[in-house]
């Protein structure tokens, strides 16, 4: 579980330098096409290396308010990050002028979104981080 939280805090960092360096296009989108990948690759990664089967259903945690408040915040993650996309889509279409501008604050606002969201994310995934000695 170490390298999952390792992995995240990393994806952390990726998501700082590509807000540090926006004005770099180039660098910007391939940051963030590279952290949204990792954020569809994490769960199925996750799902690879655990053995969900035996936490969800046989110990009965699928019915957990936990459980389903990170799936629910990784959903809104998801459609944060399509929003940030077609923002981002809509600001390359039209460089100049109001349009351009009224875009460029819908991407600001959707990123703090999407780090809160994110943060919310990682912290009831580690809520539900269960020691392998308590195992």
């Amino acid at each position: 579980m170490a390298t999952s939280i390792l992995l995240v805090l990393i994806s952390f960092v990726v998501l700082a330098a590509a807000w540090y360096w926006r004005k770099q296009r180039q660098f910007h989108i391939s940051a963030m096409v590279s952290l949204i990948l990792f954020d569809l690759a994490f769960p199925v990664y996750l799902y690879l290396t655990h053995d969900w089967k035996e936490r969800l259903i046989d110990q009965g945690e699928i019915f957990s308010f936990l459980i389903w408040s990170h799936v629910m915040l990784v959903m809104v993650l998801y459609a944060l990050y399509v929003l940030q996309i077609m923002a981002g889509r809509s600001m390359l279409a039209n460089p100049v002028g109001p349009e351009h501008q009224h875009h460029r604050s819908e991407h600001q606002k959707q990123f703090i979104g999407v780090v809160v969201v994110r943060l919310l994310v990682f912290f009831s995934g580690w809520l539900l981080f269960v020691p392998e000695a308590a195992k």
